[in-house]
């Protein structure tokens, strides 16, 4: 009886702690690609549908492409589509129940690498609670970074016990992992970690096939990939960050230093993180990032002897920052959901650390927990919607014309045509190359019926350099538009000219110019 408590109450510790933090995310909105995965996917209003989600590019995303492939996340949103609708909480239910899941499996994990409860409560409280989570838990978006781990996890406590049925089950797991995310290819290098540490030093029966025993996961992995390759019709997101592979690790070293900083010191918390490309290794975050890699591999080293889970725990965090740091480039620098693996090794590294019965040691975990949890639930408040995302991200990332963009957008949509010209301004002083961003404060400016000030704003980004032509289709049909409400029918008529000279078949210009040789002629008469 005593044992089965002992078993029972770090576990019911542990769900208190997760909902205590991320209840209040329960009542959040849809919110950011949320209406893109979700609200505006009618893949996964039916579940007859769920066959061609591990087949079609568009499935998870509807008729958008972000070149990602995700079919268990789409499946995971028709499920909850079935029984919720589209009532928001039913889908942050979810995230917290997955989130939940993956704690537990942490600690289960945490206390197969150590013996002791304490240090696996430690570390499943860390992960439950750090602020950087909340990105992947509040963000409906996020699913398949909760799936993809939940399945990485079950393999990997699979893959410990050492049998044949639990090898299977780790082989199957492990696939299931890939096919919510595929950032579970790092399975492939944790499995080998772990050896290194736990198994082969201690020459178990498993160390002399070692070698042949990761075959089948990397044939798993291959297979994936000519899967996803096939789907999607390309392999990375995009191309190397400023055209080639240096440029992009540079960069990096810059990121890797920031996500230490949200690490260790999670304060400044924002949707989008700007970082300028760096062409030189002597850069001082270059350089800093480098050095830190370099200082953190090297404590690791150091006390592989005597603190194994430590530095495993280390080199976990290293291993899942691999997917993340733009090897196969991404559309993304740095984001906080990139930390949802890492965030396992940092937590048990810490635990096994702090590993101490001496009062000031319990009394500085006690307060670190609780600094993470409050802002956590802070940080979930960010999340509640569009607003109040994008205005908690234009006071910590003001130097992101990205976030003053959206916010405008939000005001834009609410008919505050004023507000949405202010951040539209500050987006182009930070950006003036962005030609949308012209169509969308002339269109304010339109709102507050100033289509003087619009024409101007128009033919503003008309100068854009290397404008395409469907940018400069869409700001001479609103530069017609506003001059046509201005009854200047002869301007009007030219841009529509103009348009019908790049694409012949434009209808909207087409019927914009019937219309204005319509009122023009009215006009006379």
């Amino acid at each position: 009886m005593i044992k089965s408590a002992e078993t029972i109450r770090p576990l019911v510790l542990l769900l208190l702690l997760t909902l205590a933090v991320f209840a209040n995310c329960l009542f959040n909105s849809f919110a950011y690609d949320d209406k893109v995965f979700v609200v505006n996917n009618p893949e996964i209003r039916h579940l007859t549908n769920v066959p061609g989600f591990f087949v079609s590019a568009k499935a998870y995303a509807g008729e958008r492409n972000f070149f990602v492939y995700r079919p268990l996340a789409a499946c995971s949103y028709a499920c909850d589509y079935f029984f919720w609708g589209l009532r928001p909480f039913g889908f942050h239910l979810t995230n917290i129940f997955w989130h939940l899941l993956n704690v537990l499996l942490v600690y289960f994990l945490a206390l197969q690498l150590s013996p002791n409860r304490s240090t696996a409560l430690i570390a499943a409280g860390i992960f439950a609670i750090h602020p950087a989570q909340v990105e992947t838990v509040a963000w409906i978006s996020a699913r398949s970074n909760l799936l993809s781990l939940f399945f990485l996890l079950a393999a990997c406590l699979c893959y410990l016990r050492n049998s044949r049925l639990n090898y299977k089950l780790s082989l199957l797991f492990f696939i299931l992992a890939l096919l919510a995310k595929e950032t579970a290819l790092v399975f492939l290098l944790l499995i080998w970690l772990y050896d290194y540490y736990f198994a082969l030093k201690e020459g178990k029966e498993k160390a002399s096939n070692a070698w042949w025993s990761y075959l089948p996961f990397w044939i798993s992995a291959f297979l994936y990939l000519v899967l996803r390759t096939t789907v999607l019709g390309q392999f990375s997101q995009r191309s190397w960050w400023g055209g080639s592979f240096l440029v992009t690790a540079l960069t990096m070293s810059k990121s890797f230093l920031h996500y230490l900083a949200i690490t260790i010191f999670p304060a400044r918390l924002s949707i989008d993180y700007v970082f300028l490309l760096s062409h030189k290794l002597w850069e001082p975050e270059v350089l800093a990032g480098v050095l830190a890699l370099i200082t953190i591999i090297a404590v690791a080293l150091a006390v592989s002897h005597r603190r194994k889970l430590a530095a495993f725990g280390i080199f976990w965090f290293l291993i899942c920052l691999l997917p993340v740091s733009n090897i196969i480039p991404l559309e993304a620098h740095l984001a906080e959901r990139f930390l949802y693996f890492p965030l396992i090794g940092f937590a048990l590294a810490l635990a096994d650390t702090a590993r101490s019965r001496r009062l000031p040691v319990l009394m500085l975990l006690t307060v670190l927990l609780l600094a993470y949890g409050w802002r956590s639930v802070e940080r979930n408040r960010d999340w509640r919607n569009d607003f109040t995302l994008w205005s908690s991200a234009v006071r910590t990332s003001p130097e992101s014309p990205r976030v003053h963009y959206a916010l405008g957008d939000i005001y834009y949509q609410q008919g505050k045509f004023r507000e949405a010209i202010d951040q539209y301004r500050q987006a182009l002083e930070l950006n003036p190359n962005v030609a949308e961003l012209y169509n969308a404060l002339g269109l304010a400016w339109e709102g507050l019926g100033d289509y003087r000030h619009s024409i101007a704003v128009y033919q503003e980004g008309l100068k854009v350099p290397s404008l395409e032509n469907r940018a400069k289709i869409s700001l001479m049909i609103n530069l017609g538009n506003a001059n046509g409400r201005l009854h200047n029918y002869k301007e009007a008529a030219a841009y529509y000219h103009k348009i019908l000279d790049l694409e012949p078949d434009d209808p909207e210009a087409r019927h914009n110019l019937a219309v204005i040789g319509r009122l023009s002629k009215n006009a006379v008469h």
